[in-house]
């Protein structure tokens, strides 16, 4: 993988977790458009930190048009405006990546495997796990007009050990991961990513 790219992630402990640590953390800008079929490169932002006890995930979209027509777990979110992260925790160990794929109303799809054609999707799990938080309603995606919209997440490091067992998550343990902007059916259709 030549032309991978390297993050770091920063930790933050979980007693300094608060709204005002996403101001410290520096973004990651999604701007690998390969598949461009019509000029519509927005800007995706995404910051990321880690605690003792989980990823955290932020990203955010500067779409002024968006589709949040998905409304159930595991729904073909890709076909809104969506944003995912992909990651494998333990890639010396294990090929497969779990995938989470997100609109901007918090609906999302979840699933694991080596490859597109191997992934399987995980259905007994509950959205509150992950303390979804978005800026746009399903009241209120009707009248969103822009600039950005944004979503929140985190993803507790028990989950991940339920797919990988445990995991220790320290300063310079190395994970596989990328970040996708996507929107299959959207005004102007795109795929993003950063890798």
């Amino acid at each position: 993988m030549s032309n991978a790219q390297v993050w770091k992630v920063r930790y933050v402990e979980d007693s300094k977790v608060d709204p005002k640590v996403w101001e410290e953390i520096s973004p990651l800008v999604v701007d690998n458009f390969p598949w461009d079929e019509n000029g519509y490169r927005l800007r995706t932002e995404v910051r990321i930190f880690y605690s003792e006890t989980r990823f955290y995930l932020l990203f955010k979209a500067f779409e002024q048009e968006i589709r949040a027509e998905c409304l159930n777990i595991n729904d073909p979110v890709c076909t809104d405006s969506c944003v995912e992260f992909f990651f494998n925790p333990d890639p010396e160990h294990d090929d497969r990546y779990i995938n989470f794929e997100i609109n901007p109303i918090g609906t999302f799809l979840l699933g694991i495997g080596a490859d597109r054609y191997s992934r399987v999707l995980i259905n007994d799990v509950s959205p509150e796990i992950f303390d979804i938080t978005t800026s746009v309603t399903k009241d209120s995606v009707q009248s969103y007009k822009g600039p950005l919209w944004a979503v929140e997440y985190s993803i507790h490091f028990y989950f991940i050990g339920e797919y990988y067992g445990r995991q220790d998550f320290r300063c310079g343990k190395r994970i596989k991961a990328n970040f996708y902007k996507c929107g299959d059916k959207t005004k102007y259709p795109h795929w993003g990513c950063w890798k």
